[in-house]
């Protein structure tokens, strides 16, 4: 059964692109082209999964994560992320990580990568599993499970 999944990101192409692979994926899927519209659909109806980019402009995906984390905890996350100007491809993986986002794909990435991590939280198993909440620094995802 698909799950609802919330895509987040700035860049249109990018958006219709995700839309279009997880519509493929059995999924319904709905679009934000920033943080707080995204939160604003958030509050009406909650996603099970959320796809968020690290980098955009005004509140980026690293609060975002942050923002999800501590008022919908069940709500399963993953960042996406081209790099950005501020920080080190490596430290805003390592902070969405920390933050909470189950995996972070970096730009470009294999659709079905993204689709198929979906599909394994969205598993019966995965189901009994809570979602990722914080962990202190240093701590790896494998670590967390």
């Amino acid at each position: 059964m698909g799950k609802t999944v919330l895509v987040v990101d700035d860049i249109e192409a990018v958006r219709i692109s995700l839309h279009s692979a997880l519509i493929g994926a059995g999924h319904d899927v709905r679009l934000a082209a920033g943080a707080s519209e995204a939160m604003e659909m958030i509050q009406l109806q909650a996603p099970d999964i959320v796809i968020a980019d690290i980098w955009m402009p005004g509140v980026n995906g690293i609060q975002l994560i942050q923002l999800i984390r501590q008022s919908y905890p069940a709500i399963r996350v993953f960042a996406i992320t081209g790099g950005g100007p501020k920080l080190s491809l490596e430290a805003a993986v390592s902070l969405a990580q920390v933050w909470g986002a189950e995996k972070v794909f970096i730009k470009p990435f294999e659709e079905d990568a993204l689709v198929l991590a979906i599909d394994e939280v969205s598993s019966p198993a995965a189901a009994e599993r809570p979602s990722r909440k914080r962990a202190g620094p240093g701590c790896h995802p494998e670590q967390r499970k």
